[in-house]
This record gives C-alpha cells, sequence and structure tokens, in this order.
C-alpha cells in the first residue's frame, strides 16, 4: 500500500484539507483570545474606571449637600450623609487609582484627589465648625469652594467621559474582531471545502480514464488485439494494466502459435472450441462468484439465507438448496430453500433430522456422490418430473464450538473435482456469513433485553430511595417522642426512680440514640443517592475540628487497650467548608478504627499541600483482605472480619461518608492490609478563607457516632 501512487494522492490530499482547516483552527484561536483580551480591558478598566467616576460624582453630591443642608438649618442630620461620604471616597478613590492607567487618567484621578482634600480641609471643615460656633460663612469661601467643587465635577466628568468613550471604542474593536474572525474561518474553512472537492475530481477523474483504458484493453484483448501504449502507473491500477498487458501478449502468442500449426484445421477448430468453452465457464464462474460475494455483506439472517443461498445454488450449478438454523429453543428448523431458477421453494417440506442434524453435530461437511456410493440418492421432483440426485453437500454452519445451523446443497449434474473444491470453499464462505448474521441477531436480542433490564434496576433503585426516605422521616418522629419522655423521666426532679428503673431508661435512651443515629445515616445516605445533600460552606480551622473529633470519640476505646493520637502542625490549618459534614466523616472513619482495632493506637493526622488537605486516619486494626478492597463502598454492605467475629453496623457509613465527601468537593481513598491495619484519608480541597460567602446557620451535629462497616 506504501509504494502505491493512488494512495499517496489520497492521503496528500487529505493532509492539505487538515492542514488548511488546522490554519482556520488556529486563526480562530487567535481571535478568540484577542477578543477576549478586549473585553477584559472593557469590562476591568473602561467600565470600572466610569463607574468609580460616577461614585465619586454621587459622593461630592453628598459631601457639598450634607455641607449646605447644615449651613442653612443647623441641622445635625444632615452631617450624617456628609460624614459617610467622606469615610467612603478614600476607598473609592484608591479603588479608582488602581484601575487608571499612568497618563492621563492617572493625573486626573491624583489631581481630584488633591483638590477634594483640600476642599475638606480648607472649606467645607472650617465652615462646619465656624457654623457650629454660630458664625457665617462668608460669600468668598463659600465662592472658592463653589470653584473647586465645579473643579472636581469637571475633571470627574472628563475622566468618565474619557473612559466610556474608550469602553465605546473597545466594545466597537471587539465586535469588528469578531466579525473578521468570523469571515477568516468561513474562509478557510470554503477553501478546504474547495481544496477537498477539488482533489476528490482529480483522483476520480484519474481513476475513471484509467478505468476506461483498462476496458479498451479487455476489448481489445477479447478481439485479440494488440493493446495500444498506455501510461505507466505504481498503483494497484497499475497492476491490473501490467497483468493485463501480460496476458494480451500471452493470447496473442497463442494465437499466432495456433494459426501457425493450423495443420489440421478440424483439431485445431476443436481445441479452440474447448477454449472458448472453457473460458466462457470460467468468466460464469466468476460472475457467479462476484454475485456470490455481494450477497454476503448483509447481516440480515432472512436476506442472507435467500440471497447468498441462491446465489450458491448457481454458483455450485444445484438445483435445489436448504438453509437450516437454530431457533430460540435450540431447534433446528429450515429458514429458506432455493431452486436453480431462484424460485424460493416451500422449506417447510424440507426436514431437519438426518444429515442437517449430523452435520451441525459432528461440525464436520458432508460431501456424497452418487458415483462412489453403494446406493442411489434420492430423487429430484422438478414439477414436470424426477430426476437422480448426482451430488449432495452438506456443510455446518458453526464457528469454534458455537453451532447455529446447517444447509444442504443437490444437483443432478455430476461434478468434477475442481468444481467440488469450489463449492466447498462458497459453501465455507456462506456458512461463516450465516453464523455472523445468525450472531449478530442474538447479540442485539440480548442488547435489548440488557436495556430494558437496565431502565428497571434504575427505577427500582429510585422507589428503594425514596422508600428509605419516607421510612426514615416515619420512624425518627415516634423515636424522637420516646427519647424525650426518656430524657423528661431520667432528669425531672419530681419522678422518684427506682435505680433498676432509671438503668432501663438510661438503656433505652442509649439504644434509642444508636437506632436514631442508625436511622439518620439512612436518611442521609437516600438524600445523597437522589442528589440533595446539603452543603453550607464557612470558614473551618481543620486543625481545632480534628482535635474536637478525636475527643469525642475518646469514650469508643474503653475496655480495650488503645491509644488516640492527633498530629497537626501548630499554626491553624483553614479552609472553607461545611463543618458538620467534615465532623460527620471524621466521627464515622474514626468510630470504624477503633471498632475494628483492639490494642495499639487511632491517629489523626493532618496534611496540608499547596491545593488539599488531607485528613488521615490510621488504625493498627485487623485491615481488610485485598480482594474486599473494591466491596468496601458499596451501600448496605459489611465485610467479613479476618478474625470470624460479626462487628455491629448498617454497612452505610462507608457508602455515606464517600458521598458526603464528594459532595464537598473531595474524597475518600482507602489503603488496607490485612492483619496490619488501615489507613482511610479525607481529601479536601483547600479554599482561601477570604473567598468564601458568609456562613448560613449550621447544621445540627448528628448524633450517629457509631461503627460503619
Amino acid at each position: 500500500m506504501l509504494k502505491s501512487a493512488l494512495f499517496w494522492r489520497i492521503l496528500l490530499s487529505s493532509l492539505l484539507v487538515v492542514a488548511v482547516l488546522g490554519v482556520g483552527l488556529s486563526r480562530a484561536n487567535t481571535a478568540h483570545e484577542q477578543l477576549e483580551k478586549q473585553f477584559e480591558r472593557l469590562v476591568q478598566h473602561d467600565l470600572k474606571l466610569a463607574y468609580d467616576a460616577e461614585r465619586l460624582l454621587r459622593l461630592m453630591s453628598d459631601l457639598e449637600t450634607g455641607k449646605r443642608g447644615f449651613l442653612l438649618t443647623m441641622d445635625p442630620s444632615f452631617l450624617d450623609p456628609y460624614n459617610q461620604a467622606r469615610k467612603e471616597l478614600e476607598g473609592v478613590l484608591a479603588e479608582a487609582k488602581g484601575v487608571a492607567e499612568t497618563g492621563v487618567e492617572d493625573e486626573r484621578v491624583d489631581r481630584f484627589g488633591e483638590l477634594v482634600h483640600e476642599w475638606i480641609q480648607n472649606i467645607s471643615e472650617p465652615q462646619i465648625h465656624a457654623r457650629e460656633r454660630g458664625i457665617v460663612p462668608d460669600a468668598q469661601t463659600a465662592d472658592e469652594g463653589k470653584a473647586k467643587t465645579d473643579a472636581m465635577r469637571v475633571i470627574l466628568s472628563d475622566l468618565r467621559k474619557n473612559a466610556m468613550s474608550d469602553a465605546e471604542e473597545g466594545e466597537q474593536k471587539a465586535f469588528e474582531s469578531a466579525a473578521d474572525s468570523q469571515r477568516a474561518t468561513r474562509t478557510v474553512l470554503l477553501v478546504a471545502i474547495i481544496i477537498a472537492l477539488g482533489s476528490g475530481a482529480w483522483i476520480a477523474r484519474d481513476i475513471a480514464g484509467t478505468t476506461a483504458q483498462l476496458e479498451e484493453a479487455l476489448g481489445a484483448t477479447g478481439r485479440l488485439e494488440r493493446l495500444p501504449q498506455m501510461p505507466t502507473r505504481r498503483d494497484e491500477l497499475g497492476s491490473v494494466q501490467q497483468s493485463l498487458v501480460k496476458m494480451n501478449a500471452l493470447l496473442l502468442d497463442k494465437d499466432g502459435s495456433l494459426r501457425a500449426t493450423l495443420a489440421d484445421r478440424e483439431r485445431a477448430v476443436a481445441e479452440l472450441t474447448r477454449a472458448n468453452e472453457d473460458l466462457a465457464a470460467r468468466d460464469a464462474r466468476a460472475r457467479a462468484y462476484a454475485e456470490f460475494v455481494r450477497e454476503l455483506k448483509t447481516l440480515d439472517v432472512r436476506a442472507l439465507a435467500a440471497g447468498g443461498l441462491q446465489a450458491l445454488v448457481r454458483l455450485a450449478d444445484a438445483q435445489v438448496g436448504v438453509v437450516y438454523l437454530l431457533d430460540d429453543a435450540d431447534r433446528l428448523v429450515p429458514v429458506h430453500a432455493s431452486s436453480a431458477d431462484g424460485r424460493a421453494v416451500d422449506h417447510g417440506a424440507f426436514g431437519a433430522e438426518g444429515l442437517p442434524k449430523s452435520v451441525l453435530e459432528k461440525r464436520e461437511l458432508v460431501y456424497l456422490r452418487a458415483d462412489s456410493l453403494g446406493e442411489a440418492l434420492p430423487r429430484l421432483d422438478l414439477g414436470i418430473g424426477t430426476a437422480p440426485l448426482r451430488w449432495v453437500l452438506a456443510y455446518p454452519i458453526a464457528l469454534g464450538d458455537e453451532g447455529a445451523g446447517a444447509m444442504v446443497l443437490g444437483g443432478i449434474h455430476p461434478s468434477t473435482d475442481d468444481t467440488g473444491d469450489s463449492v466447498r470453499d462458497a459453501a465455507r464462505q456462506l456458512s461463516v456469513a450465516l453464523h455472523n448474521a445468525w450472531t449478530h441477531d442474538r447479540l442485539r436480542e440480548k442488547s435489548v433485553a440488557l436495556t430494558e433490564q437496565g431502565v428497571r434496576l434504575t427505577r427500582a433503585n429510585t422507589v428503594k430511595t425514596e422508600f428509605l426516605a419516607s421510612m426514615s422521616h416515619e420512624l425518627r418522629t415516634p423515636l424522637s417522642a420516646i427519647l424525650g419522655f426518656a430524657d423528661l423521666l431520667t432528669t425531672s426532679p419530681k419522678e422518684q426512680l427506682s435505680p433498676r428503673a432509671r438503668e432501663s431508661l438510661e438503656r433505652i435512651k442509649r439504644n434509642g440514640e444508636h437506632l436514631l443515629g442508625l436511622i439518620n445515616d439512612v436518611l442521609d445516605l437516600a438524600k445523597a443517592e437522589a442528589g440533595r445533600v446539603e452543603v453550607r460552606l464557612a470558614p473551618v480551622n481543620v486543625a481545632q475540628l480534628a482535635r474536637a473529633c478525636l475527643a469525642e470519640v475518646d469514650s469508643l476505646r474503653s475496655g480495650k487497650d488503645l491509644r488516640l493520637v492527633v498530629e497537626v502542625g501548630d499554626g491553624p490549618v483553614e479552609t472553607s467548608t461545611d463543618s458538620q459534614r467534615v465532623r460527620q466523616i471524621l466521627l464515622n472513619l474514626l468510630s470504624n478504627a477503633i471498632k475494628f482495632t483492639d490494642q495499639g493506637e487511632v491517629t489523626l493526622t493532618v496534611r496540608v499541600t499547596q491545593n488539599e488537605i488531607h485528613l488521615a486516619v490510621r488504625d493498627t486494626g485487623i485491615g481488610i483482605p485485598a480482594h474486599a478492597m473494591k466491596e468496601l463502598f458499596q451501600d448496605f454492605h459489611q465485610l467479613e472480619a479476618g478474625d470470624g467475629r460479626r462487628y455491629e453496623g448498617t454497612g452505610v457509613g462507608l457508602a455515606l461518608s464517600r458521598r458526603l465527601a464528594r459532595a464537598l468537593g473531595g474524597e475518600i481513598e482507602a489503603r488496607s492490609e490485612e492483619g496490619r491495619g488501615s489507613v482511610f484519608t479525607l481529601v479536601l480541597p483547600r479554599v482561601a478563607v477570604a473567598s468564601a460567602d458568609p456562613a448560613p446557620p449550621s447544621l445540627p451535629p448528628p448524633v450517629n457516632t457509631g461503627a460503619l462497616q
């Protein structure tokens, strides 16, 4: 293929189109980046500077209005907007200085700052203090103040006008740049289309011209004429051309030798007649084989059984052919029968027992010839009479150990060894094609069934989630009432309870709180599955939260030779996240570690990177087998402990913790070695506290600190 000139023409044409499209995409990308920069300057500089100038104008108005109102009325309430404007003035002025560029803008902002400070210190403040002492300001000072305020308004008006003018100019340039980019992109696409069409037409014209030359050469060969001089090609068509030249030369040589040796005219004519008959037979077989191959390109079993079988019957010079396939019950049934003249025969008249079934079971072809058998083959009804079959070919439709059916051919004309070999080869090809089509139908039916099953499973999972959420609410209401009543009895000074009654009430409270924690876990899991997890961001000191969580689970190690260790840095570790959700995850991981560790230590480590915070809970417990790690975070799944003991829990904690971690933008990673312990790491994104939104009211802390597994 690499030596083919036709291949390289098509490849180079495609590469040229790709190159043109690449240039177009590069230009479009460059134009897009320039457009982004223009809009960024428009928003962050021009519009911002105009907005700051407008704010400074409003502050100037507030300063002047407040001062004038106080001077005229002596009402102190006029000084409130005046003082507020003075407080905001420095911040807005600083923002304007930060936005203004060096040059005219920077000079105007600085000049305005000098004038407003001079006006406040030398005119406004002295007038207000004088008025407070009962002295009426003189007209000269008022005129001087008005001149300064007018000058400041002129500066701000010019600054705002120039900023808006720059914004409009930038907007116009951005739109013009976008229009230029669009025109350039359309031009590049048009050039690519023209190149693609031109190269396609060029290649098609080249192939069509060569094909016409080959057709003329075939005609000349058929007429036993010498071929005209044809251009040399280095592709597949050139190979055909060379073969045709060789064939033409060979035929001419044979014709010359025949003409030279016509001593016996009758013998020469007979030989020529036989040669022509053989050539016609080969040509007929070639056409029949080409038609047969075309019929094999479909994956429709019915169409392939009809068209492929009919073409095979003609190719094999048979009189009848039948295709048998396995149905859904794995029964071998005839699906199509065809005769030599192309008529569809009633396939119900052909039974599947006997030869077809035997061929399928043994996965071997059977070729029977009447001259090699001791007994005659069955007779075939031709409609106007019957004729004995001279040969029968049965071929299995199978691939490897998978069988799909069988096919049977029969003919009334004797066959040669060459014909038998070609028929067997064609039957093998039709067998493979039928098996592929049959397998395709089976796979398509299975795919439809799997799709329907997936829809049913999705619907069932939705119903399950809604049921869990509903039942959790229904169970939590009466349970909360029971806990409240038990707490009221144990804490009321009016109730004189016996030690046994008080112990029973404490047991009710412990079991009720444990059950309420399990219900809360199920409810949170249902919310997580439904995508309704509430996350409330607020500044959180992760180091302080880690110490608090470790202290909260300290009572769980009662009766165990177990140490609890927290490893954090000296400074605070702060981020913006939901502290209640982080606390819930850490309590679950710590409780899990304590539950599966009888001796040794449980360590909570806080490690900070540039973009993440890692909270790792490491224990020296029983560990988790390697084959069970993939089932670790499944809902309602409890792993079997290696020591043969059963541990309490619902099997939802780890699944819930991972969903909560992902809702916070993080993840839970797990590593474990059986018999040596486990490490569960909560990875949270590190978000700057200053950029976090104000925290809404926090959720009440979760009750459950129970086990997860």
